[in-house]
C-alpha cells in the first residue's frame, strides 16, 4: 500500500532527526534477501543499539540536504537499508560487514562518518576495527602489563636480596 504525503513527511522528519544525531551511517544493499534473514539483521542491529530501517533513495537524498550534511551519495535504482548509530562510529560498519559473511544476500553499499563520506572499501576497513570497548580493554591491558612487569622486577629484586618486601599494587 503506498503511503500518503502525511506519511512520507513524518518518514522525512524522523529520518533527518537520525541523520543530524547520527556519528556514522551505512548504506546497505538487500536485494534478495529473505524475511527471516532481515529479521535478523534487524535484531543484530538493534542489540549494539544501531537504528536500521529500509528507506527509497529520494527520501534518504532529501533527509540529507535537510539535515545540512554535505554528503553526495551515489544514484542507486533500489532502496537501502540504512544502519545509523549516535554511539558509535565503527558499529554500522563492524555489524553489517560480520552480517554479510552470514548474509550472502546483502551487501555494504557506502557511509559516512561524521558527515564525510566513505567508500564501500572504507566502510568494509571500518568494519574491520574493534569496537570502543575492545580498543579501551586493549589499552587498560597495555598500561597493566608495565605496571605488572615493574612489580615483577621489584619482586624478583627483593627475593634475591632475601628481603621480605611486600608490594602493594
Amino acid at each position: 500500500m503506498p503511503k500518503g504525503k502525511s506519511q512520507k513527511t513524518e518518514d522525512l522528519k524522523e529520518l533527518t532527526a537520525k541523520l543530524k544525531e547520527a556519528k556514522a551511517v551505512v548504506f546497505t544493499d538487500y536485494r534478495g534477501t529473505t524475511v527471516k534473514d532481515m529479521d535478523k539483521i534487524r535484531k543484530v542491529l538493534r542489540a549494539e543499539k544501531v537504528f536500521s530501517k529500509v528507506y527509497k533513495l529520494t527520501l534518504v537524498k532529501k533527509a540529507i540536504k535537510d539535515a545540512g550534511l554535505m554528503v553526495e551519495i551515489a544514484d542507486y535504482k533500489t532502496p537501502v537499508i540504512l544502519s545509523i548509530s549516535n554511539e558509535d562510529e565503527v558499529a554500522p560498519a563492524r555489524i553489517v560487514k560480520n552480517l554479510t559473511k552470514e548474509v550472502k544476500t546483502i551487501s555494504i553499499l557506502e557511509g559516512f562518518v561524521e558527515g564525510k563520506l566513505f567508500s564501500k572499501i572504507q566502510v568494509e576497513d571500518l568494519g574491520s576495527l574493534p569496537s570502543k570497548d575492545q580498543l579501551r580493554a586493549q589499552f587498560m591491558s597495555v598500561l597493566n602489563g608495565t605496571i605488572s612487569a615493574f612489580v615483577r622486577v621489584l619482586d624478583a629484586r627483593s627475593k634475591k636480596l632475601g628481603e621480605s618486601v611486600p608490594v602493594a599494587v
